[in-house]
């Protein structure tokens, strides 16, 4: 007889929560994703990302999915595309107004929207036969939203987490005068997983981000956005940078950097 699993005794929770605490990239409220929608809604479109996403996807046998944390549409959208139904869920109304603008461009009526959090009662969205969370899985409750998002799937789950905890590039994060405490990253969410008795397959989606900038103040606001406020010699750090990026057609600078993401897959396990 095999003896007891020391791995179910480590508070994975706590230490995943001790982290969210300790990280230099601070939780989001609905009202800060308002303010990043447009710019959301025009940077992902068909990204490398969205493709890479889909493609390790297995449909057999589905019919519909539960997008949580949908944004704009990026997967929703061409989700409903392949099946009879979709849920898109997310807690910012301004990522769902474009969601509605970027749906109907498409020509696409079968996605049902849901305005709502991680924490509120999901008692009105239905299961589906796949659930997925792409890069929105920002909680304090680990457990009880991976737990919440296996009994609202019928057949399977795909999460995305940052691999690496920073959500700026190299060679930003060497022009800013402080010490950056990463996120925590997806080993968190395996080890739960696999308290939970999930054995989940784990891949990596690599991606090279890149968004348009129409000025140094533009640049200088997300970085901001990322990490909090910044002292003078980042800033002045930030837009000399921001002077020497390469310059699109219609004059904004595109930074561009690579992501690695884990996408962690498992069927169905909570009754």
């Amino acid at each position: 007889m095999l003896g007891k699993d020391l791995i179910q005794d480590i508070d994975f929770g706590a230490l995943y929560r001790e982290q969210c605490r300790r990280s230099s990239f601070g939780a989001r409220t609905s009202a800060d994703w308002d303010r990043r929608a447009e710019r959301r809604s025009r940077g992902e479109g068909d990204s490398d990302y969205s493709r890479a996403f889909l493609a390790r996807m297995d449909f057999s046998g589905a019919k519909t999915a539960l997008d949580i944390g949908c944004g704009t549409g990026n997967l929703a959208i061409p989700l409903a595309q392949r099946l009879r139904k979709v849920h898109a869920l997310d807690f910012s109304p301004e990522m769902l107004r474009f969601l509605e603008i970027n749906r109907k461009r498409a020509g696409v009526e079968n996605i049902a929207v849901h305005r709502l959090s991680w924490t509120d009662s999901w008692k009105g969205v239905p299961p589906a036969d796949i659930v997925i969370c792409s890069r929105a899985m920002s909680v304090d409750d680990l457990r009880g939203a991976l737990e919440k998002m296996d009994r609202k799937a019928k057949m399977r789950c795909y999460l995305t987490l940052h691999a690496g905890g920073s959500y700026l590039g190299p060679d930003v994060l060497a022009l800013l005068d402080r010490e950056m405490e990463p996120r925590p990253d997806y080993i968190y969410a395996v080890n739960i997983l696999y308290q939970m008795g999930v054995k989940a397959q784990v891949d990596f989606l690599r991606s090279r981000g890149g968004m348009g900038y129409a000025s140094a103040e533009d640049f200088v606001g997300a970085v901001r956005w990322r990490v909090g406020e910044l002292a003078k010699k980042e800033e002045a750090r930030l837009r000399k940078f921001f002077a020497k990026l390469p310059r699109e057609a219609d004059g904004s600078a595109r930074y561009r950097h690579d992501f690695e993401w884990a996408m962690l897959s498992w069927e169905k396990v909570l009754r």
